[in-house]
């Protein structure tokens, strides 16, 4: 039997009487921002996105440090070119379609599923290749061709280089600016130490100058690195209290435990969590903030040897 085409002459699927399809989720678009402070930015970014891509999902990961760039070190990428900076010279060339995203990113192969990167740049001075109006075409773009983009943030929000130009500006912090305002969900990554904690409160207040409070629903905690030892007895409750009478009114997505030993075991590989300790309880909890279950832990091919990740830091530097 043939299928009904739709008014543009496409085939419309059978569905058998009596069966109910779940709806598509629909696109999305999340970025993963922290303050100063290494809390854990670029881990939660890429091991959100694998788990995004293991449940189905076309994802593509963007990394927009234009401080410290290492979205493609995790991976283990030995790919030299800023991905990232390709694709803002093609917006600035005339505009950017989802096709030309996807002809400046890398397709990693990780856990048995494909992941789609847009490197960042290899040298932090070179931040004036990333100006905003190429950004935002870049992000449109994105959004518009893949199911979910990932975007790993940098920290700083300051928007000190719009002073008194003839001209707009180039900004240094253009890139975070841009992924925080194109996002549908925010991670706020922060680390539940005495140092960290602090530093998280400090930074929600500058990331609410950015956010408006109707917006406010855009943005989920997270608190990375949780240990008895660093936060005390009850560290999950003890940083709640903290976050509920110094953090303000915002929503906490996920804690995330202290795992070094799997960490730095997947670094070492170029590996992610889901290859690297696939039964971990970080793994678990990351597949959590991903609306995933990691039920069907996959543990997958490495991406590339043992030793892989510091091979590529070394070749980077």
């Amino acid at each position: 039997m043939e299928a009904p085409s739709d008014r543009h002459g496409e085939p419309e699927p059978l569905v058998p009487e009596g069966i109910v399809t779940e709806p598509a989720a629909p696109p999305r678009v999340t970025a993963v921002w922290g303050p100063a402070g290494s809390p854990g930015r670029t881990t939660v970014a890429v091991n959100l996105a694998v788990e995004l891509a293991l449940a189905g999902r076309r994802t593509l990961l963007i990394d927009l440090d234009t401080y410290a760039a290492s979205a493609g070190i995790h991976l283990g990428l030995l790919d030299e070119s800023a991905g990232i900076a390709q694709a803002c010279r093609t917006a600035d060339q005339g505009g950017i379609s989802p096709e030309g995203v996807g002809r400046a990113a890398l397709r990693a192969r990780v856990a048995g599923t494909t992941l789609q990167v847009l490197t960042g740049l290899t040298r932090a001075d070179r931040w004036p290749e990333l100006r905003r109006a190429a950004l935002d075409g870049v992000l449109s773009a994105a959004a518009a061709g893949w199911d979910e983009v990932v975007l790993d943030c940098g920290f700083c929000l300051e928007e000190d280089e719009e002073l008194s130009f003839d001209i707009p500006a180039p900004q240094r912090n253009a890139a975070t600016l841009a992924g925080l305002a194109a996002a549908d969900r925010i991670l706020a990554v922060g680390t539940g130490d005495p140092v960290g904690l602090p530093r998280l409160i400090h930074g929600l207040d500058e990331l609410g100058l950015h956010v408006d409070t109707v917006e406010r629903s855009r943005v989920e905690v997270v608190v990375n690195q949780v240990r008895t030892d660093a936060s005390g007895v009850a560290p999950q409750s003890q940083i709640t209290g903290v976050l509920e009478r110094f953090g303000g009114s915002w929503t906490v997505g996920g804690f995330l435990p202290w795992d070094r030993r799997a960490l730095d075991r997947a670094l070492l590989g170029g590996q992610v969590l889901a290859e690297a300790a696939p039964k971990s309880a970080l793994r678990r909890a990351v597949a959590r903030l991903a609306g995933t279950a990691a039920g069907g832990l996959q543990t997958g091919p490495a991406t590339a040897a043992v030793g892989q990740g510091l091979r590529t830091l070394l070749r980077r530097s």
